[in-house]
């Protein structure tokens, strides 16, 4: 059984699988971008899938750039917080609310369980402050 068990774990290294779920060879990126509107929007990206989205469009660049620099000081910043929340559809989303209540990031998608969702926020807060700014065209 330990044999098993233990060539198991060797397998799910060799993967990039880990018990938590994440590979940690992935970091987290910020990918900023103009919309079909004109408008800058960013999302915060581990590998191919999208954690989380600003929700909303700015006019200037350099106002997209703050949000996500906000986010980015989310992981130290006690006057930020993470909320998990049960949707209407009974599932499960996080957003990071700023000190003045306004949602300044949230999950681009929700999860069965609410240890899934504080489990991507743990992702999130482990991540973020040293994420990437990768500007693309779309």
């Amino acid at each position: 059984m330990f044999r098993i068990l233990c060539a198991a774990s060797f397998v799910f290294g060799l993967l990039g699988l880990s018990s938590a779920g994440a590979r940690p060879d992935e970091k987290l990126k910020f990918e900023l971008y103009k919309d079909k509107a004109g408008e800058f929007r960013w999302r915060l990206k581990e590998g191919d899938t999208t954690l989380a989205t600003g929700g909303q469009g700015y006019k200037a660049k350099a106002d997209a750039k703050h949000g996500i620099e906000s986010v980015q000081k989310s992981a130290t910043d006690d006057k930020m917080k993470f909320e998990v929340y049960t949707d209407d559809k009974k599932d499960h989303r996080w957003r990071l609310k700023a000190s003045n209540g306004q949602i300044i990031a949230s999950s681009s998608g929700s999860f069965k369980s609410e240890a899934e969702a504080e489990k991507a926020v743990a992702t999130v807060k482990g991540g973020v402050a040293k994420a990437e700014v990768v500007e693309i065209k779309e």
